[in-house]
């Protein structure tokens, strides 16, 4: 992913695992990986901001099936 103001890559600065439908048996429970993604240049006005959050699910990667 690119900075949208400066158009550099982008890091994960942070990540964390996040679970939907976890309250009750009768509904399946689907398990998200929710990323920070900063910019890494330090002339940006971005440059240690979270500018978007990237949900990613095991489930759909390729290696999990």
């Amino acid at each position: 992913m690119l900075c949208p103001l400066c158009k550099t890559e982008m890091r994960i600065s942070g990540s964390r695992t996040k679970a939907e439908g976890d309250n009750s048996p009768d509904t399946a429970t689907k398990v998200y990986i929710e990323q920070d993604l900063t910019c890494t240049n330090a002339q940006c006005a971005n440059h240690g901001k979270i500018v978007e959050q990237r949900r990613a699910s095991r489930a759909n990667s390729p290696r999990f099936k």
